[in-house]
C-alpha cells in the first residue's frame, strides 16, 4: 500500500487539542477531525511518526536504481559452457544483477570486452592468446579478475592402446615413422591429425608447430569444425580400438574419461614459445577476465571472481552426471550448484542461500 502523509495540522487550546489529519490512504482524500485528550495526543503523534517512516521507506525503495546487466562471453567448449552458466546463475540470483550471454571463443573475447558487448569471460586460456591478453591489459579496458583450472594440460595424444602396441611411438618426432598407422583413404600416405577448432588459439599454435617441425610432408591436418565433432571423432575411434592422433586438452570429457598417452615434445621454454612453438605446450595460464568498468560498478562481483576456484576434479562429477543423464552443460551447471558445496566458499552465505533457493523452486 502506498502511503503519503499530505498535511498535519495541530491546533492547541487550554482544555484540549484539536488534531486534524489529512492522509492519502486510499480513502478518497477525506478529512477526519477528532478532539482528543493530551494522552491520546501522544499516541497520535507516535502514529504520525510511524506513517512518516513507512512513507520514507516506500519512497526509498521506489527510488533505488536497478542494477546494470552483466554480459558473459559464452565460450564454446564444455568446461567453459558449464562455468559461464554457473557464474551467471550466481550473479543473477545471488547478487541481483540481470545477466545475458553472447557467443564467443578465445579470439573474440578481447574485442567483446573492448567494445562493451561483453563484461566477463570465465575461462580464458591466456597462454593461447598471450599477445591479445597483454595488449588488452596495457590498454586498460580489461582486468584479470581471478584464476581458473590450474590443473590443466594440452598436447598431442594417441590412445594408450596404440602406444602399447607401438612402443617406439614416444614423441612427435616418431610420427613420421608411424605415419601409415594413422593414414586414411582421405589422407593418402599422410598421417591424419585432428587439430584444433577454428577461432581457438591452439589452432594457430598447432599450425606453427606443423611448420616448425617440418611435418606437412607426412602429416594431414584435419579440422573437425567443432568441439562436439572432435570428441565424437575421438570417442568413436577409441571405442572401435583403432588408431587416433590429434590435439586434446584437459579438462575435457575425453581427457577425463579415456586412457590416453601424451606424445613427448622438446621441453617448453619462453624463447621457444615466443618464436617457433617447436616445444611442449606449457601448463596454461587460465584466468577469469573482466571489463575494467566492473571494478567500479560491481565490486562485489569482482570479489566473487577473485575468490572463485574450479578444477578438473570439480568438473569430473558434472561430466559424469551429464553422461549418465544425457543432459547438457546448462543442466550440469544447475546440478553442480544444487549438489556440490565447493562453490559456496567463494560467496557470502546469504548469496549461496539465495542461489539454492532460486534453483530449487
Amino acid at each position: 500500500m502506498r502511503i503519503a502523509a499530505r498535511r498535519v495540522e495541530r491546533v492547541a487550546t487550554r482544555a484540549s487539542v484539536n488534531i486534524v489529519l489529512v492522509m492519502g490512504l486510499g480513502l478518497g482524500g477525506k478529512t477526519f477531525e477528532r478532539r482528543e485528550s493530551g494522552v491520546t495526543k501522544l499516541k497520535l503523534v507516535a502514529a504520525i511518526v510511524s506513517v512518516a517512516a513507512l512513507a520514507t521507506v516506500a519512497l526509498s525503495c521506489q527510488s533505488e536504481e536497478p542494477k546494470e546487466e552483466v554480459i558473459f562471453v559464452d565460450l564454446n567448449w564444455d568446461s567453459a559452457f558449464i562455468q559461464t552458466h554457473m557464474a551467471s546463475l550466481i550473479v543473477e540470483h545471488g547478487y541481483g544483477y540481470p545477466t545475458s550471454k553472447v557467443p564467443g571463443d578465445t579470439v573474440r573475447i578481447f574485442p567483446a570486452l573492448q567494445s562493451g558487448s561483453a563484461h566477463v569471460a570465465m575461462e580464458t586460456w591466456v597462454t593461447n592468446a598471450q599477445e591479445a591478453y597483454d595488449k588488452a591489459q596495457a590498454e586498460g579496458y580489461m582486468v584479470r579478475a581471478g584464476d581458473n583450472l590450474q590443473d590443466n594440460w594440452q598436447g598431442w595424444v594417441v590412445p594408450q592402446y596404440v602406444k602399447d602396441a607401438n612402443p617406439g611411438l614416444v614423441s612427435i618426432a616418431d610420427i613420421e615413422q608411424y605415419k601409415d598407422l594413422f593414414a586414411t583413404a582421405e589422407t593418402g600416405d599422410k598421417a591424419r591429425f585432428v587439430t584444433c577448432i577454428p577461432g581457438w588459439g591452439c589452432e594457430e599454435i598447432n599450425a606453427a608447430k606443423f611448420e616448425s617441425y617440418d611435418m606437412l610432408d607426412y602429416l594431414y591436418p584435419f579440422n573437425p569444425g567443432s568441439q562436439e565433432a572432435m570428441f565424437a571423432d575421438l570417442v568413436s575411434t577409441y571405442n572401435r580400438g583403432e588408431p587416433w592422433l590429434g590435439y586434446l586438452w584437459n579438462p575435457s570429457p575425453p581427457a577425463l574419461g579415456l586412457d590416453l598417452y601424451v606424445l613427448e615434445e622438446p621441453e617448453y621454454s619462453e624463447e621457444c614459445w615466443d618464436t617457433t612453438h617447436a616445444c611442449a605446450y606449457p601448463v596454461a595460464d587460465i584466468g577469469i577476465v573482466a571489463a575494467a568498468s566492473l571494478r567500479e560498478r560491481a565490486p562485489e562481483l569482482m570479489e566473487f571472481f577473485g575468490s572463485y576456484e574450479f578444477t578438473s576434479e570439480d568438473l569430473a562429477p558434472i561430466m559424469n552426471w551429464m553422461s549418465e543423464t544425457d543432459e547438457g552443460p546448462e543442466a550440469g551447471a544447475v546440478w553442480y550448484l544444487l549438489n556440490q558445496d565447493g562453490w559456496k566458499s567463494a560467496v557470502p552465505a546469504e548469496v549461496a542461500e539465495k542461489v539454492t533457493t532460486a534453483l530449487s523452486g
